[in-house]
């Protein structure tokens, strides 16, 4: 009798450890009453949703955002001139917008999933970032003519916004990266820097080309002040 009885005990006590051990602990929080083949199904489950908010938003925030503001100060009208600027910094912006908005959406989803790791700071950044985005995004659809005196405030507003949601952004995709609990938290800081460290680079460059361009058209009229001047 023990001998037959022996395989269905077994049995028995590997499944009440199956149970008893189908605790899953994953970087959202903890998952309880599981069996362990669902606890790791869930667990990756959540793990992409995290790497497609992750990446949604640093191409859409912290990528095109950024590329639209470059095209608007650069290639309307001074020191280079493109006669498609305007489609092109639209067309950053709101391919920015939608992808980060996606981003930010799965983000939600991804807290509200989780009872204990709510990760408050980065919830509420992508909040303020999104709300501003929308406004902006309203902004540039409904703009007012620039030859009004509103429209002059409405292009102040429209350029300080877009810096305040591109500032706030950057600044939440590093605590994001600093909230990911694994090596791969380093590897998406130094991928992400090195893309700030492009886009810094050729703002600065368009900046100095800005500045010599500008003394440059001021140099003729300085010359003739100095012949008139030496005439009298």
């Amino acid at each position: 009798m023990v001998g037959k009885n022996q395989p269905w005990k077994v049995d028995t006590i590997l499944e009440h450890q199956m149970e008893a051990t189908s605790i899953e602990s994953t970087e959202s929080g903890v998952t309880t009453g599981l069996r362990p083949w669902k606890g790791q199904s869930n667990w990756r489950h959540q793990h992409h949703l995290k790497n497609v908010h992750g990446i949604l938003n640093i191409f859409g925030w912290g990528l095109l955002l950024p590329i639209g503001a470059i095209v608007a100060r650069n290639f309307s009208k001074f020191p280079l001139k493109c006669d498609d600027w305007y489609q092109l910094h639209t067309l950053c912006q709101t391919s920015g917008y939608i992808v980060g908005a996606v981003g930010w959406g799965t983000g939600i989803w991804l807290g509200n999933s989780s009872r204990q790791y709510t990760l408050k700071a980065h919830r509420i950044l992508g909040i303020i970032v999104f709300t501003l985005a929308t406004l902006q995004m309203l902004a540039m659809w409904l703009q007012a003519k620039k030859e009004d005196e509103c429209g002059k405030w409405w292009e102040i507003c429209y350029n300080v916004l877009g810096y305040v949601v591109i500032v706030l952004s950057i600044a939440n995709i590093f605590e994001g990266i600093g909230n990911i609990r694994s090596h791969a938290a380093e590897y998406w800081r130094w991928v992400y820097m090195a893309m700030l460290i492009v886009l810094a680079l050729i703002a600065v460059a368009l900046e100095i080309y800005r500045w010599i361009k500008s003394k440059n058209q001021q140099m003729p009229f300085d010359d003739n002040d100095i012949d008139a001047s030496q005439q009298i």
